[in-house]
């Protein structure tokens, strides 16, 4: 490298700062002098590019019709800054850009970064406060399964606390013993709380109360609500003929169509309808995957209206029974062919049934023993809502409704599939959780991987609806023995 290189370098430097950089600054002072007013720029010391860089938070502020001279701090450029930037984007005539230009000022910035410091503390302690809690219940959970696993019963507060802590769906009639249960855990925790010595602790002893404690606080609602049932085949006898004009205008209001078209989009194979009525949903079949199609109901009238529809409708279908008869007396219908061997369907559809019928629990227990192994039984039903104040409207008007239509429309259509031994696949709510639509198999069927949703497939450990979790590995869904097992007492099970 020649000698003088580098203050070669530096000189030209030099000349190409003073020569290009200064001159447009004095430039631009000049142009905003004759613009009037005031000039700001910043006070640049030229020597250095490090003590520009240094310089550059001072602004020096020229008033030339007064005369004077001052420095302004970063706070009034910022805000003079601000304003230009909120005033142009008034000037637009666009309020996104209006408060965009709003939410990128410095002001709100600064009184924004205090929001989101304490916003994130209270999470912080929010999280704090739902971990701990998360970790106690997780605790008693624990407990309770390993002295299930242990002893091999727990009793009926347990279990329902388990099936609490899970996350499971709790039907009416569990929740209303499980209500009753903390209204019991309070009064126990109001007296541990009096307790001053360990010899009161222990003399209190644990929380452990029987099903006969909860009879005097237990609130029983659903079973005072609900009617008792009755034969309705000849009350529909007499109003088969005006039926379907009157429930059309309700269930056109209602769009029950697409409900309905629900319903038949899921037949295939051979289908089996109980309770038919007068055949509303025949219109919606698929004949390509219907194999076969039989209408039951205990309604004579009823029935003729659907052999009519059906005729009209699917005229070339050849493969179809029209039979008068009882859900509960499913089984004996379906035997009374050769060998007594029950006839058994791929698919069975009830739509507004099981309010109708007498013991929708055997019903429902008799489809389930007519269903084909990988079989399911679609239903469509009207039943409590998951809001209490619906329910109280539904529990006023159960006896006008029943009088004018002969259905109960205040059942636990969750709490029946529960008793008879159904697991749900798929559960959904309409109308504040006064509409029902079910899927339901066996407990020994597995479940179609095309029947889970994307959540159920890639997220969801539990595959049931109804799962029960209070329930031990050898304990079967639905059946009596897992559930006097896992409630049975102490005292009877010693002995």
């Amino acid at each position: 490298m020649p000698a003088g290189f580098g203050v070669g370098v530096r000189r030209g430097c030099g000349i190409i700062r003073h020569t290009f950089l200064v001159p447009a600054l004095y430039r631009n002072h000049f142009i905003q002098y004759k613009l009037g007013g005031n000039v700001t720029y910043q006070s640049l010391r030229y020597s250095s590019w490090n003590a520009m860089k240094k310089s550059r938070s001072k602004a020096v502020t020229y008033d030339y019709k007064q005369g004077k001279r001052r420095i302004r701090s970063q706070q009034e450029l910022d805000d003079e800054e601000d304003k230009v930037k909120v005033d142009k984007a008034t000037k637009s005539g666009s309020l996104i850009k209006k408060w965009g230009a709003i939410a990128s000022t410095h002001k709100f910035n600064k009184k924004a970064t205090k929001w989101y410091v304490a916003i994130y503390g209270v999470f912080l302690v929010y999280g704090m406060y739902y971990f701990k809690k998360l970790y106690s219940k997780e605790t008693e959970k624990k407990a309770i399964l390993d002295k299930r696993d242990k002893e091999g019963f727990i009793s009926e507060w347990e279990r329902l606390r388990v099936r609490e802590l899970s996350g499971d769906l709790v039907r009416t009639r569990d929740q209303e013993k499980l209500d009753a249960y903390h209204k019991l855990k309070d009064i126990y925790d109001e007296k541990l709380k009096k307790c001053q010595t360990e010899e009161e602790k222990q003399a209190l002893g644990k929380f452990d109360p029987e099903p006969e404690d909860i009879e005097g606080v237990i609130d029983r609602r659903l079973d005072r609500s609900v009617l008792p049932s009755r034969d309705l085949s000849g009350f529909y006898d007499k109003i088969a003929e005006k039926y379907d004009r009157q429930v059309g205008r309700e269930e056109l209001m209602m769009g029950m169509g697409r409900k309905r078209k629900w319903v038949m989009r899921q037949c295939k194979g051979d289908v089996l309808e109980v309770a038919s009525g007068t055949g509303r949903n025949c219109k919606w079949m698929n004949p390509a995957l219907v194999t076969s199609y039989t209408f039951l109901d205990p309604s004579k009238e009823m029935m003729k209206k659907a052999y009519e529809k059906f005729k009209k409708r699917w005229p070339d279908f050849s493969k179809v029974k029209f039979v008068v008869g009882k859900a509960e007396d499913l089984k004996k219908i379906s035997s009374a062919g050769d060998k007594n061997e029950p006839f058994k369907y791929d698919t069975i559809v009830e739509t507004f049934g099981l309010c109708s019928e007498k013991d929708p629990v055997q019903s429902l227990k008799n489809m389930k023993a007519l269903l084909k192994q990988g079989g399911r039984i679609i239903l469509l039903e009207h039943g409590r809502s998951s809001w209490d104040l619906v329910n109280k409207k539904l529990d006023k008007d159960a006896q006008r409704h029943s009088d004018k239509w002969g259905c109960r429309w205040n059942l636990d259509i969750g709490e029946i599939v529960d008793d008879a031994g159904l697991e749900i696949t798929k559960e959904k709510r309409a109308y504040l959780g006064t509409n029902w639509m079910v899927i339901c198999k066996r407990p020994e069927d597995i479940i179609d991987y095309d029947e889970l949703n994307f959540f159920e497939k890639y997220f969801s450990v539990n595959r049931m609806k109804n799962f029960d979790s209070s329930l031990g590995p050898n304990e079967a869904f639905g059946s009596k023995t897992a559930k006097s097992t896992s409630m049975q007492p102490k005292d009877e099970k010693n002995a």
